[in-house]
Order: structure tokens, then sequence, then C-alpha cells
């Protein structure tokens, strides 16, 4: 009985030592309350309270990720992009967000085959997370060699520029997955491709879109890449931050969803 007792209490203490030296805190963390993502960029943002556990909060998600069924979120919670399923089909205006056009124009058309930079002008706020994001601009037919097939097949590459300031009531990141595109009107949205085609959009002056962490403050922009099968005259953007729970209480957060469109050059 003693060297069972003994053998729980050493167990105990190894398993609240690597608690400690991990930074892992199962206080105050949100976690989605669906899973359900796909695609290149998984796990768009997380959440949790900003005063909570900072080394939590520096993880990129494969932490208290597992505590949710999904990935790659900073602060051990992943809201953006977790389960996309129930959203991901319908129009823009039945996804449960706001929804607004920066463009008009018709789906069934497509863009002239030369690159050119749109101007979109959209902003928004999420209202739970505090963050600003402003939707600046587009290039169309942006020129990529490495996405020479893709385009010659009926495709194109689409640069999306997008400024944030993040909130500072939650921790977590703010990634390029939480705007998807859709050339369907909305029927299904599609992540963006922006890791595959980084060195391009460099070599050709565009900064590629970095992960946001809401712990840094400050304001960030950078461009979002996207590559549609079926090139079309306007393109339906879909910022998705999806919902959540505080662990340890009753304290929900509901999720965010708008939708805007990307203009021809």
């Amino acid at each position: 009985m003693k060297r069972t007792n003994r053998a729980a209490l050493t167990a105990a203490a190894l398993l609240s030592c690597t608690l400690a030296f991990s930074g892992c805190s199962l206080i105050d963390q949100v976690v989605p309350d669906q899973d359900g993502t796909s695609g290149e960029q998984a796990g768009a943002d997380g959440q949790q309270p900003s005063g909570e556990d900072e080394a939590s909060q520096d993880s990129n998600g494969d932490e208290a990720a597992s505590d949710a069924g999904s990935s790659s979120s900073d602060a051990g919670t992943e809201s953006a992009d977790d389960g996309t399923a129930a959203s991901d089909t319908g129009t823009s205006s039945a996804d449960g967000g706001t929804s607004d056009s920066g463009s008009s124009g018709s789906d069934s058309g497509q863009s002239s085959g030369s690159q050119g930079e749109a101007s979109i002008g959209k902003s928004f706020e999420d209202p739970e997370m505090q963050d600003k994001i402003e939707v600046l601009s587009a290039v169309r037919n942006f020129d990529s060699s490495k996405r020479a097939t893709a385009i010659e097949l009926g495709g194109e590459v689409v640069l999306l520029k997008v400024k944030i300031t993040p909130g500072q009531k939650y921790s977590g990141l703010i990634q390029s997955g939480a705007f998807k595109i859709s050339n369907d009107g909305g029927a299904e949205y599609r992540y963006d491709q922006t890791d595959g085609l980084k060195e391009e959009m460099r070599a050709a002056g565009y900064d590629p879109f970095e992960d946001v962490s809401r712990r840094d403050g400050g304001t960030h922009q950078g461009w979002i890449a996207y590559i549609p099968d079926e090139k079309k005259d306007t393109y339906t953007i879909r910022y998705e931050r999806g919902a959540g729970k505080v662990m340890g209480t009753d304290e929900k957060v509901p999720e965010f969803t708008t939708t805007f469109d990307i203009p021809s050059a």
C-alpha cells in the first residue's frame, strides 16, 4: 500500500512539473464548439483571455488544440476555421453572419487575362474578439510560373491584401485560413494557398500575410493568395471566426462571420 501511494504521489509531482515547464494551463481556455477543419490552412484563430498563462498562448496550437479535436491554434484553442462544414454550404447571406459586398458583378463572367489591382475598401470588426480588419485591395490574374498549369486550365491566381489590428480581450492567432474564397456565389468556400506562393509573391513585391498574434498588438498587413480552379468576374470571400467556450466556465463566445466580394480589375 505504501509503495502504491508513493508511486501515485511521484506521478502527480511529475505531471505538475510537466505542466509547469510546458506552460500548459487548463484554466480559462476557449475551445471551439465544433470540429471539421480541412484544406491547406487549418486553424485560423485561437481564443484565450489575454491575461492568462502566457506560455500556453505562444505555442502554435498543438497542445491545447488537441483538447478541441483541431489544430494550429496559438492560444490552445482554434476557432476561426473550426466547424466550417455546417457554414460552408448555402449562400453568404445564410451563413449566420453579416453579409456585405464590396462590389457587384456577374459570377458567370471572367476577368481579363492581364494582371491588375482592384480596390476593395471593406472594413469590419469582430465584436467579441475586438479585432479590426480592413480589406484593402486585390490583385487579379497574378502572374505565377508555379501555378502556370492551373492558369492554363482556366484557373487564376488571386491576391488579397488585408490589414489587421488585433483586439486585446483574448489572446491567440489570426491566420489567413480565416479568409476563405468561393467562386460559386457562396455554395462552397476554399482555403487560401499562400504558403505555396510566398517566394513568388515576395519576388513580385507582395509581402505574404503572416500569422497575427493578439499578444503583439499593433497593426499588421499582408497578401493572401488563392487559386480558384475556374476564373470568374467576381469572387466571394468569407471571414470566419468560429464559436468557442471558456474552459472551466459557462461563458460562450459566439461565432463571427462576414462576407465581401473581390471585384474584377
